[in-house]
C-alpha cells in the first residue's frame, strides 16, 4: 500500500513543481484570537523549556491550557480540558499519527525530542474542521523547523550542536542539527540523543522490600527476582532514545516541496505505572509534503506513513518470569486541502483525508511457564482502522470588530480483526505447585471469533468559532462544536478479561485491567467555550485571560466493573456512558519596570477542571486538581531568569471505579536561568529547590516494581514526583 501511495503522488508533486511561475507567498487569514487561531509556543519559548526535561509534552505544560499526565520519560499524556490521549488531535508536522501498544507508550510526541520541535500550535477545546478530525478535546500541532534557502548563486551551510546533564537520574544528552542551502534546494540532517537513569524522590517513600517473597508475592519455581533498589529511588523511570532525521526541500517560484525520513530507536523506556516496560521500539517515518500557490489561494497535498515495532518485557526492578509482547503497525496517510479567496477578506478551504492502520499485538509463548505456553496469545490479529473524511471551513473578517471561521467535516471510520487465541486451548491450565488457574480463554476467544467484528461509523463534526475586538483593552473569543471521535482498536477488540493479559491492557496507569467492548459507540463531544482577554492597548504591559469551557460527551468510554473490590485492582470492561467535564484556565502577565537589576515581569496561571460520569455520578478518572504557577521573570542584558513557584492543591475528587488514591498538595521552587552569546546559550537551573517531597496527582499507581503481573498483591502507591534536580544545557550555532 506504501508503495502504491508514493509511486502516485511523487510524479504529480514533481510535476507541479516544474510548472511554478510566481514568487511563494501563501495566502493567510490573520487571526489573533486564542478561539479562531491557536495559542503558539515559538521557539524560544521551547529552547526556554527543553534543558530541564526529554518530553515535550513537559515543554508543553508552560501552556496555560495543558497539564501532563506522567508515563514514562520521553512518553507522557498532554491533557487539555480535562481529555488527554486519543481524545486530542495530537500532530507532527501534519501526520496524526497512532499509539501502537496495549500501554499506549510510543505516543506522538514521543517520537519527537524537545530540540527538534520548532513551534507548537495549540487549539484548546475545540479543533477546526480543516485541522484535523477524529477527536473531542482540541488539538496539539507540533512543527519542525520550516527550510530556508540562500539568496540567488549562494550557499549557506549552517548547523547547531547541543548538550545537557542533570543531576537527578544522571540523565544527559545531545542534539546536531547541519543544513546546507542553496535557493533552490535544502538538505538538513538532525540528530538527538537522551539517556537517564532511575530518579530519586526527595526522600525515603518506601517502607516495602523490593525483592523478597513476602512483599512481592510467591516466587516462580525459577527463582526469578528483582534488583534491589534504594528506598528513594523512583523504579522504572530510566531510558534511552535515539532520533535521526533527513529532509529535502525543493523550492520553486511559486511552490514548496518537502520529503523526510525520521527513525526513531528506543533500546529500552521504563514506566513506573505500568506492568510492562518497552524494551524495544523502532519507527521508520516518511513524510511528503506540497505547497502551491495559484492566482485563486493555493494547494496543499501530504502524504505519509510510519512502520512501528514495538516490544515489551520486564526489567530488572519486576519479579517476573519474562512475558514478551511485541506489537506491529503501519499506517498510511493522505490529504489534500486548497485554499480559495473569496475576497479579501474571506477564505474557504475544502478537504480530503485518508489514513488507513493497520494493528498486529502478539504475545509469543514462553515455554518455561505453564500460564504462558503453549500458544501464541494474539491480544489483536490484523486490526485495522481506516478513516475516510472530508471537510469544508470557511473564515472570514466580517467587520472591524468581529472574526469568524465556520467548518464540518464528516468522517467514515472502518474497524475490523480477525480471529483470535489465548495461550492455551481450554479455559484452565494447571500451575506447577498444582493448582488450577480459571483463564476463561477458550471460551471468551470463541465467542470473539464467532460474532462479526466489522464496524462501521460514520461522523459529522461541527465547529463555529468567532472573535470579538471590543475595544483596544478587551477581545472576546467563543467556540461551540460538535465533535466525534470512534473507539481505537484496543478499546474495541482487546477480549479477555483473565487478569493477566487485562492488566496488560491499561492506557492510564491506574493498575486495573481493561477489556474492550465490539459494540462501543463513537463519543460526541457538545463543547462551548470562550476566552476573555483584557490587556494594554500595546498588549505587552500587562494582561489576564479567563478562558472557561464546558463540554456534554454522549457515550463517553469509561468503564464498568467486571467485578468490583474496593481498595483493590479490579478488571473493567470498557462502556459508553455519558460525561460532563467543566472548568476554567487563567493567565495573566504583568511588566512590573525596571531597575538598576533589569527588567522584571510577572506571570501567573491557574487550572480548575472538573469532571462526571452522568451515569455512576463518579468522577472521571485523571483529572488535575486545582493549580497555579506564579513565575518572576528578570531580563538583564544577556541574562534571562525565572523564579517560579508551583502550587498543587490536594486530589480528593478521585474516581472510585479505579479506585484512584487520593493526593496532598504540595508546592515547588524552581530557578531557571539563561545566558545567550550570539552562537551560544547556556541553560542551567534547579527545579524542587527544596527537595520538597510530592506525589504526582496525574502519575497513575506506583507498579514499578515487584511482581506486577498480579493483579494484587503489589503497594497501592502514587507515583512519587523528582526530587531536587540540577541541569546544565549548552546550544552552539555555527
Amino acid at each position: 500500500m506504501k508503495k502504491k501511495i508514493l509511486a502516485s503522488i511523487i510524479p504529480a508533486l514533481m510535476a507541479a513543481q516544474a510548472a511554478n511561475a510566481t514568487e511563494l507567498a501563501p495566502v493567510v487569514v490573520s487571526d489573533s484570537a486564542v478561539q479562531v487561531e491557536p495559542n503558539l509556543m515559538v521557539k524560544s519559548e521551547i529552547e526556554q523549556a527543553a534543558a530541564g526535561t526529554s518530553d515535550l509534552v513537559e515543554v508543553l505544560a508552560d501552556s496555560p491550557k495543558i497539564s501532563v499526565n506522567q508515563a514514562g520519560g520521553i512518553s507522557g499524556f498532554p491533557v487539555m480540558n480535562g481529555f488527554a490521549d486519543n481524545r486530542l488531535n495530537v500532530q507532527v508536522d501534519g501526520m496524526q499519527l497512532v499509539a501502537s501498544c496495549p500501554n499506549h507508550m510510543n505516543t506522538p510526541l514521543s517520537y519527537v525530542a524537545p530540540s527538534q520541535a520548532e513551534s507548537i500550535e495549540i487549539y484548546p477545546g475545540i479543533t477546526p474542521a480543516s485541522q484535523g478530525g477524529d477527536s473531542i478535546g482540541g488539538s496539539i500541532l507540533v512543527k519542525t523547523a520550516e527550510p530556508f534557502f540562500a539568496p540567488n548563486g549562494e550557499q549557506l551551510t549552517q548547523g547547531e550542536v547541543g548538550t545537557y546533564y542533570r543531576s537527578n537520574g544522571n540523565a544527559k544528552g545531545a542534539n546536531l542539527e547541519v543544513t546546507t542551502a542553496t535557493d533552490k534546494v535544502n538538505i538538513t540532517y538532525k540528530g538527538n540523543y537522551a539517556e537517564a537513569d532511575n530518579y530519586s524522590a526527595a526522600s525515603d517513600f518506601k517502607t516495602f522490600s523490593t525483592t523478597t517473597s513476602a512483599t512481592a508475592g510467591t516466587e516462580f519455581t525459577d527463582g526469578t527476582q528483582g534488583t534491589s533498589t534504594a528506598a528513594d529511588e523512583v523504579a522504572a523511570t530510566a531510558y534511552k532514545s535515539i532520533n535521526h532525521q533527513l529532509s529535502l526541500a525543493l523550492k520553486g517560484d511559486d511552490s514548496l516541496f518537502k520529503v523526510s525520513i525520521t527513525k526513531q530507536s528506543v533500546p529500552y523506556e521504563q514506566y513506573p505505572n505500568q506492568r510492562m516496560d518497552m524494551t524495544a521500539n523502532e519507527s521508520t517515518k516518511l513524510n511528503l509534503e506540497y505547497e502551491q500557490d495559484t492566482v485563486w489561494g493555493a494547494v496543499r497535498l501530504q502524504a505519509y506513513s510510519e512502520d512501528v515495532n514495538h516490544e515489551m518485557a520486564f526489567m530488572d526492578y519486576k519479579i517476573q518470569m519474562q512475558m514478551p509482547m511485541a506489537t506491529e503497525s503501519n499506517t498510511n496517510g493522505f490529504k489534500a486541502a486548497t485554499d480559495i479567496t473569496l475576497s479579501d477578506n474571506s477564505l474557504l478551504t475544502i478537504g480530503t483525508e485518508v489514513q488507513k492502520f493497520t494493528l498486529n499485538d502478539y504475545w509469543v509463548a514462553n515455554p518455561a511457564s505453564a500460564g504462558m505456553s503453549p500458544n501464541t496469545f494474539w491480544n489483536i490479529n490484523n486490526g485495522t482502522r481506516d478513516r475516510y473524511a472530508a471537510f469544508a471551513e470557511w473564515q472570514a473578517q466580517v467587520n472591524e470588530a468581529w472574526k469568524t471561521r465556520l467548518g464540518a467535516r464528516f468522517e467514515r471510520v472502518q474497524s475490523d480483526a480477525d480471529e483470535v487465541q489465548g495461550y492455551h486451548d481450554a479455559d484452565t491450565f494447571t500451575k506447577p505447585n498444582g493448582q488450577t488457574e480459571v483463564t476463561n480463554e477458550q471460551s471468551e476467544a470463541t465467542a470473539f471469533n464467532t460474532v462479526e467484528r466489522a464496524r462501521t461509523d460514520h461522523n459529522l463534526s461541527l465547529t463555529a468559532l468567532a472573535s470579538y475586538q471590543h475595544s483596544d483593552n478587551l477581545a472576546m473569543d467563543f467556540g461551540l462544536a460538535r465533535q466525534v471521535r470512534s473507539p481505537n482498536l484496543y478499546e474495541r477488540y482487546t477480549w479477555s478479561s483473565w487478569t493477566m493479559p487485562a492488566v496488560m491492557n491499561n492506557f492510564v496507569g491506574d493498575g486495573n485491567g481493561y477489556v474492550g467492548d465490539i459494540n462501543l459507540q463513537p463519543e460526541v463531544a457538545y463543547t462551548l467555550s470562550a476566552n476573555f482577554d483584557w490587556h494594554a492597548a500595546d498588549k505587552k504591559q500587562w494582561g489576564i485571560q479567563v478562558m472557561p469551557y464546558f463540554s456534554y460527551v454522549q457515550d463517553y468510554i469509561d468503564g464498568v466493573a467486571l467485578s468490583y473490590t474496593p481498595d483493590q485492582f479490579n478488571v473493567l470492561q470498557y462502556r459508553n456512558q455519558d460525561a460532563r467535564i467543566y472548568g476554567v484556565d487563567v493567565a495573566a502577565n504583568r511588566q512590573l519596570g525596571e531597575n538598576t537589576l533589569g527588567a522584571w515581569t510577572a506571570k501567573a496561571k491557574l487550572n480548575y477542571a472538573q469532571g462526571y460520569n452522568l451515569e455512576t455520578n463518579d468522577r472521571l478518572y485523571n483529572i488535575m486538581p486545582l493549580n497555579a504557577t506564579l513565575s518572576l521573570m528578570q531580563q538583564m542584558n544577556r541574562w534571562r531568569n525565572m523564579l517560579e513557584i508551583v502550587m498543587v492543591s490536594a486530589k480528593e475528587d478521585v474516581s472510585l471505579l479505579r479506585n484512584e488514591l487520593a493526593t496532598p498538595g504540595y508546592t515547588l521552587v524552581n530557578l531557571k536561568f539563561s545566558y545567550a552569546l550570539k552562537d551560544l546559550r547556556i541553560d542551567f537551573g534547579v527545579d524542587n529547590i527544596f527537595n520538597r517531597d510530592y506525589v504526582l496527582p496525574t502519575g497513575g499507581v506506583y507498579t514499578g516494581e515487584g511482581r506486577t503481573m498480579a493483579i494484587n498483591g503489589i503497594p497501592m502507591l502514587a507515583v512519587p514526583g523528582m526530587g531536587r534536580n540540577l541541569y546544565l544545557g549548552l546550544n552552539l550555532k555555527f
